[in-house]
């Protein structure tokens, strides 16, 4: 019921914009709109940081934050980052999440002041606070995609985008610096950011710093400023890697941890590298082809008006276009039975239109298209060694996208091409993502009813409370029964067979080496390097809804 009234509410709301757009100045009201939906995106998620109880993902995230100390297998060292944002956030849940949202937004905002430093001098755009809030808006609704996956908690995921937002923003506002030391000081800000980026995401951080580096390369002024730059780049992700790393542990545990954390890895991620990117490739095209076929009308549409410039036939693609949107699921952002849903299709067509109509803005101005492309690119770069499919998993990373829709919207056009096609098309790529953010609450990630209907509060012990759906509410009220039947101490030890992170947080207890185990190899291989010692008393919970092949300890003393 509650799906079907926000279909029909998002097919009225487009046929509103348009007649609003019949009778008002089409910039005022594309610029005014777009202000809106962020202010609209940022209030669903701020509306949804205290909602839902995610047991498999957000939970383990939460664990290695909280746990930070006793976790010592592992591939990503998010846990060094996350956990000084956890103790910042007083061990609350709803302030992790906060922590998360105002990571985001913040570092969007960055990339977007910097990207529009650059733009600036070209004469594309006005340096005013129209100009400024406009990107800025774009650049904050795209990032807060990232919330119609899974709720905001910072882990690996969310501190590479924003890794990648600030470190990207940093180096654009500084390449335009007349002063060195401004410009070394704002290099070796961005290469910390790339630091969080490498700690958590690996793959993500080394990939982002060879673009980001190609970026300095071509837009410093001169090849003293470049290799400077650029030095005090990598030296600005060192030093953070450093500090982190002595912060949280010493050189050879940390050393001997990933070894072993990458031997568990390898037991649910069996992919090569090779295989992988050659996967990349693959999906992409698949993808790619599948979202054109989707959208074939409006795109044939569209290239007869390129070719013939006829009107009638700009206003059937646009026609076309509303239509597939409307009636193929499009607005509609979340999940539905842990698939993921059209958003990528729909904004990676709305991108590829918006680049088609405003190719006479950028195709003789190099630093443009080196810039466009380099925005263009970034979500894929985050996304590098996801072991999900490229195409979708980078949604969580495309606040660039917004900034360079944003820029096409609002910039000027040499005459006498009309700015009002990429005004509509970008007016829709931003409505489009705004309506994925507020409308994936009814289809959250893992999660089995509506956002809004997670509702009753539970104080889930020390972390804070938490609006849960009925079912919900009953598990936790269970297992802290069980938690004063037991006698269960906080901080013991913890081994969840299988993927139930989130049975840790509601006892309070510490799970043992890694919060993550999928399978019983994991299991096995995770209890051989624990000291007996240490398993003499240890809460053990069972997932018997998955597979029943439990560890030999667990089938001797548990079952």
């Amino acid at each position: 019921m509650v799906a079907a009234a926000c279909h029909f509410l998002s097919h009225k709301g487009v046929f509103i914009t348009i007649q609003l757009l019949a009778n008002l100045k089409l910039d005022k009201f594309i610029y005014g709109l777009i202000v809106v939906c962020a202010v609209a995106a940022t209030a669903y998620c701020t509306w949804a940081l205290d909602r839902g109880f995610d047991i498999t993902d957000e939970s383990y995230y939460l664990l290695l934050a909280k746990y930070a100390d006793s976790q010592t297998l592992y591939i990503s060292a998010q846990h060094w980052v996350t956990n000084w944002i956890w103790q910042a956030g007083g061990g609350s849940i709803v302030m992790f999440r906060a922590a998360g949202l105002l990571i985001l937004t913040l570092s969007s905002t960055l990339l977007a002041f910097g990207t529009l430093t650059v733009c600036t001098p070209t004469g594309i755009l006005e340096d005013n606070i129209r100009s400024k809030s406009l990107v800025t808006a774009g650049s904050i609704i795209c990032a807060l995609l990232y919330a119609s996956t899974i709720n905001l908690s910072p882990c690996y995921n969310l501190l590479a985008s924003a890794g990648a937002y600030a470190a990207t923003g940093l180096v654009l506002y500084a390449s335009q610096q007349l002063k060195s030391i401004a410009s070394n000081i704002l290099y070796f800000l961005a290469g910390s950011a790339i630091g969080v980026e490498v700690l958590c995401k690996a793959s993500s951080g080394i990939s982002t710093l060879i673009i980001l580096s190609i970026l300095l390369s071509i837009f410093e002024r001169s090849n003293v400023r470049k290799i400077s730059g650029l030095l005090t780049l990598f030296l600005g992700v060192i030093t953070f890697i450093i500090f982190a790393l002595l912060s949280n542990t010493t050189i050879s545990d940390a050393k001997h941890a990933i070894i072993e954390g990458m031997q568990l890895f390898r037991m649910v991620q069996v992919e090569s590298i090779g295989h992988r990117l050659v996967r990349y490739v693959s999906q992409f095209g698949s993808n790619t082809i599948a979202s054109m076929l989707d959208f074939a009308a409006p795109i044939m549409l569209f290239i007869l008006f390129w070719l013939t410039r006829r009107p009638f036939l700009l206003k059937l693609g646009g026609a076309a276009l509303v239509i597939t949107l409307l009636f193929d699921d499009h607005f509609f952002g979340g999940w539905d039975n842990g698939r993921s849903l059209e958003a990528p299709s729909a904004i990676f067509i709305l991108l590829i239109i918006s680049i088609i109509f405003s190719r006479p803005l950028w195709n003789k101005n190099r630093k443009l298209i080196v810039l466009f492309s380099y925005l263009l690119v970034l979500p894929y770069s985050v996304a590098m060694g996801t072991g999900n499919t490229i195409f979708t998993q980078a949604i969580v990373s495309l606040s660039s996208w917004g900034t360079f829709v944003s820029i096409l919207i609002i910039a000027r056009y040499p005459k006498p091409y009309s700015k009002r096609p990429i005004m509509l098309i970008g007016l829709c790529f931003i409505v489009v993502v705004t309506f994925q953010v507020v409308t994936s609450g009814y289809r959250p990630y893992h999660i089995s009813m509506p956002l809004v209907k997670q509702d009753m509060k539970f104080s889930i012990g020390s972390l804070g409370g938490v609006k849960v759906d009925p079912e919900t509410f009953k598990f936790l009220a269970d297992l802290e029964a069980a938690v004063k039947l037991c006698e269960i101490a906080p901080g013991s030890p913890f081994l969840g067979l299988y993927n139930i992170p989130g049975v840790a947080l509601a006892l309070q207890v510490a799970p043992v080496l890694t919060p993550w185990l999928n399978n019983s190899v994991q299991a096995d291989f995770v209890l051989s390097r624990v000291h007996k010692d240490e398993l003499k008393s240890v809460v053990v919970a069972l997932n018997m809804s998955g597979t029943k092949n439990f560890p030999p300890y667990v089938r001797k003393v548990g079952t």
